[in-house]
């Protein structure tokens, strides 16, 4: 009889620490996954395949080689294409009935990446009877990093019955970083 008691009371002991043990282990437990600490309730659930896994790895690649290829092609862009500067020509201008005509100023060009400038052209201006005629002053260039300046030229002044004529003025040419520079040349002026 001493020895059933204890067959039991080791049987007793065995199912204790048995249940202590497991008990402490799900209770305790956790998983630490990507910096995230889990309760031992979901570290118990089922295991993601391993080609989902695979999927999301490939797709992160993939999304990273794309993102690093349009960055690449937008730097090239920049470097094939510094951008070039062209001002406006200005206007002509023409009377006829013995008014004043002045042909509008060529607009101004700055770059500013290494590309060309070219100022707009003055324009011309015409009087048929007796009025000043005065050409459009040539616009500007400036370059800031080698690309070439080119001025504008002045517009050119032409009065058919005893008015003034005044050519206009060449745009200036202004280059930073070791581009040519031209200033425009002055419009020529016709007195008839």
């Amino acid at each position: 009889m001493q020895r059933n008691t204890e067959n039991v009371q080791n049987a007793q002991e065995i199912r204790t620490k048995r249940g202590f043990r497991l008990s402490t282990l799900v209770a305790s437990a956790v998983v630490v996954a990507g910096g995230i600490i889990l309760p031992a309730t979901a570290a118990s659930a089922g295991t993601m395949p391993d080609s989902a896994v695979t999927t999301m790895v490939v797709h992160h690649k993939n999304h990273d080689q794309k993102d690093h290829h349009k960055k690449d092609h937008h730097k090239k862009d920049h470097k094939k294409n510094p951008g070039n500067a062209t001002g406006g020509n200005g206007g002509n201008a023409t009377t006829n009935g013995g008014g004043n005509a002045t042909g509008g100023n060529g607009g101004n060009a700055t770059t500013n990446g290494g590309g060309n400038a070219t100022g707009g052209n003055g324009g011309d201006a015409t009087t048929n009877k007796g009025g000043n005629a005065t050409g459009g002053n040539g616009g500007n260039a400036t370059t800031n990093k080698g690309g070439d300046a080119t001025g504008g030229n002045g517009g050119n002044a032409t009065t058919n019955k005893g008015g003034d004529a005044t050519g206009g003025d060449g745009g200036n040419a202004t280059t930073n970083a070791g581009g040519n520079a031209t200033g425009g040349n002055g419009g020529d002026a016709t007195a008839g």
